[in-house]
Parts: C-alpha cells; structure tokens; sequence
C-alpha cells in the first residue's frame, strides 16, 4: 500500500514537470498559427488597436491540488504579436502595461503638438 502510495505521488509530481509553458521553440517572427502549434490556444488574449498578445499559464499546485490561477501561476508566458507576427514573448507585468499606456499617451501628445505647430494651408 505504501509503495502504490509513493508512486501515485511521484507520477502527480513528473506529471506537473512535464505541462510546463514551453518557449524554447518561439522565435521572433513567427505567425499566430506557428505560435499555436508550438504552445497551443491561448488561455487569455489581450488585444487593443496597436498589438494582440496571448497569454499561456499552468495550474498552480497547492500541495496536490491544482489551483487554475492566472495570477498564481508561476509559468505565466505571454507573446506579443503586432500585424500578426510576433515581437517579443516573457512575463508581461502590470508595470509593463503602465508602461506601454504611457508610451502611447507621450507619442499620441507630441503628434498633437506636431500638428498644431504645422502651418495652416
């Protein structure tokens, strides 16, 4: 009974290793279908007028009991594509999005001050 036990446990706990998020195969350029075939469907996309990203994460385990977590993940992985390609891939955080929100704020203002500074035709 105890040896069942034991390789009940071992088996949950190489069955964890092994659904891991793997980037590995990720390269920049890559279309969304090749994204899919190497990580699968998205869990979570993200998509706004300027770039698409999809998010990928594994249940979190809390002793032996899986927790389907986004934000307890520790394997979160999200790819950022822009006209269908990817630009980059890692662990988006909030401050990235605070980031990226303010970039866009600073380019849309100084657009505006370029075109109140164009003569008027």
């Amino acid at each position: 009974m105890k040896r069942a036990l034991a390789v009940g446990i071992a088996a949950l706990a190489l069955a964890g290793c092994a659904s891991r998020v793997d980037y590995n195969n990720l390269s920049l350029g890559m279309s969304k279908s090749s994204v899919q075939g190497v990580l699968g469907t998205p869990r979570r996309t993200d998509v706004n007028q300027d770039r698409e990203r999809w998010i990928y994460w594994n249940p979190a385990m809390i002793g032996f009991t899986p927790i389907d977590n986004e934000q307890l993940a520790t394997d979160r992985l999200v790819v950022t594509f822009k006209d269908g390609k990817v630009i980059r891939w890692g662990q988006q955080t909030a401050v990235d999005d605070a980031m990226e929100s303010s970039q866009k704020m600073i380019e849309r203002s100084m657009d505006a001050a370029r075109q109140t500074q164009q003569p008027q035709k």
